[in-house]
């Protein structure tokens, strides 16, 4: 039997591209979504998961759904708030895992859809604060994601 079979992957974004692609290239999860952090905390209220799939650009939400402080993101935006809402959709993934931690959802790996190879230092900063995180490209294949969510679910 496929060791990833009956596990539960929920995937956060707010298109359909990574629930689409996971499901038809990464079979074996049974996957379910949330496009926001109030909709993923109210699917892990819901129901448990084994892993979390989490995009870090939210870009097609109303506002009102984004995570974060507006009044902050502006403010180190010299007072721009159309800037503020930028750095909040561009960065709401972050947003979204720490909203997660706060829950009480910290250990859950996580996979998050962004190369922080040019970021080093950013990227030593978060897995410090949250260890169960994994970052990926959007240029990963199916078969390294599946190897990546095999090792994250120990399995063999």
């Amino acid at each position: 039997m496929d060791p990833l079979t009956g596990r539960a992957v929920l995937i956060v974004e707010d298109g359909d591209e990574y629930l689409e692609s996971m499901a038809n290239f990464v079979p074996g999860p049974r996957y379910v979504q949330a496009r926001s952090a109030t909709a993923a905390l109210a699917r892990l209220a819901a129901e448990p998961v084994d892993l979390i799939y989490l995009d870090m650009r939210f870009d097609r939400i109303p506002r009102a759904d984004l995570v974060g402080d507006h009044a902050a993101a502006t403010r180190a935006r010299n007072g721009d708030p159309q800037r503020g809402w930028r750095f909040l959709q561009n960065n709401q993934g972050l947003y979204i895992l720490d909203a997660l931690a706060r829950a009480g959802h910290g250990a859950i790996p996580t996979l998050i859809s962004y190369d922080f190879s040019r970021e080093p230092a950013r990227w030593r900063r978060l897995a410090a604060r949250h260890p169960a995180l994994v970052w990926v490209s959007d240029a990963i294949g199916p078969e390294d994601i599946r190897a990546l969510m095999l090792r994250l679910l120990g399995s063999p």
